[in-house]
């Protein structure tokens, strides 16, 4: 037992010292996330604040300026699977939430944009405007690479963000809605 005892000793200081790192590095990685996210979201507030966009309909709309408390962001493209399955939802959103919500579409098609934006706008009975973004400017400015994505903002502050397909009748997001709107 004498030869064994310090090789478990060394086995278990072993596997302590490979916990805590574990550990430490959860935490880390998490504290690095969460610092990430804040450092997005200011940004998101600050394009909030400058964007001034022109929708399908020739439409000038500056955010900074919207009438609506809540905002919504939605970068989609007509090609996009989720982007498309997420619509019938977010016109639900749009239609339940109007006056108090107001959601702007950013179209991410760089081939017949105009065409593949507004084919979409009819087929889904998109209650809201959107605009092109056929050169990535607006995406750039938001560090979109992906679709859908969904910056949900309240007084031009950053209350919610999906990357993913995302749907905007869910209990907890409308609850999450009705907590900003009080």
């Amino acid at each position: 037992m004498k030869k064994i005892l310090p090789i478990i000793i060394f086995i278990m200081a072993f596997f302590g010292f490979l916990s805590s790192q574990i550990i430490w590095d959860t935490f880390n990685l998490n504290a690095e996330m969460v610092k990430e996210d804040k450092q997005k979201y200011t940004l998101y507030e600050g394009q909030f604040q400058a964007l001034k966009i022109t929708s399908l309909e020739k439409e000038t709309i500056e955010l900074k300026n919207m009438e609506a408390p809540i905002v919504v962001l939605n970068f989609w493209a007509s090609w996009c699977r989720p982007c498309l399955e997420e619509f019938p939802s977010l016109v639900e959103f749009q239609e339940k939430y109007k006056g108090k919500v107001a959601v702007i579409g950013v179209n991410g098609d760089e081939e017949n944009a105009l065409e593949n934006a507004l084919k979409a706008q009819k087929k889904y009975k998109l209650n809201f405007p959107s605009t092109l973004d056929a050169q990535g400017k607006i995406g750039e400015k938001f560090l979109i690479n992906t679709y859908p994505v969904s910056i949900v903002f309240h007084k031009g502050k950053v209350v919610y963000v999906s990357k993913k397909l995302h749907n905007f009748m869910d209990d907890d997001f409308l609850k999450l809605i009705e907590t900003q709107l009080k």
